[in-house]
């Protein structure tokens, strides 16, 4: 069996939608204050992707952390993002108890928002196209070839 392509997918923030869940969005600085949560990614990225080096290469660039946390407040999604000009979500990933309950698709969402929030021009993300209808529902579009867009430092929308 042939592994799942990947697609990119592109973004521009152009209006707020509505998270479904509640999701903090944190600088990274202040997501590591956190250590039970950092556990929790940790171990979660060590047992659903199959890069941990990627993870740790990747972590470097890391701007900002969205976290959902479940009703007992442990920390049960997470979501990171590279931020030089452009957004790129480089991990998205939820505790399997938690699957299936909207929390994917509300960082998504809240990720989409601050961007707007804060002028950025590109939100960007490459994923298995077995996603497609999740990251579609929060106004991404896949991008032929995976070509990427001008780097821009204007206000989303221009």
């Amino acid at each position: 069996m042939q592994p799942e392509p990947d697609l990119h997918y592109l973004c521009r923030p152009t209006e707020p939608r509505e998270a479904a869940l509640p999701v903090e969005f944190l600088p990274a600085t202040d997501f590591l204050a956190d250590e039970p949560a950092c556990r929790q990614l940790w171990e979660l990225v060590s047992t659903q992707f199959r890069t941990r080096s990627k993870f740790l290469a990747v972590w470097a660039g890391v701007r900002y952390v969205a976290v959902h946390r479940a009703a007992d407040g442990s920390a049960d999604g997470f979501l990171l993002v590279n931020a030089p000009v452009n957004w790129q979500i480089d991990y998205v990933v939820v505790r399997p108890d938690a699957r299936g309950k909207g929390v994917a698709a509300a960082l998504v969402t809240e990720t989409v928002n601050q961007a707007h929030r804060r002028a950025v021009p590109y939100v960007m993300l490459t994923s298995r196209a077995g996603l497609k209808n999740l990251y579609a529902g929060c106004g991404f579009t896949p991008v032929a070839g995976g070509a990427d867009p001008p780097l821009t430092a204007g206000p989303a929308g221009h």
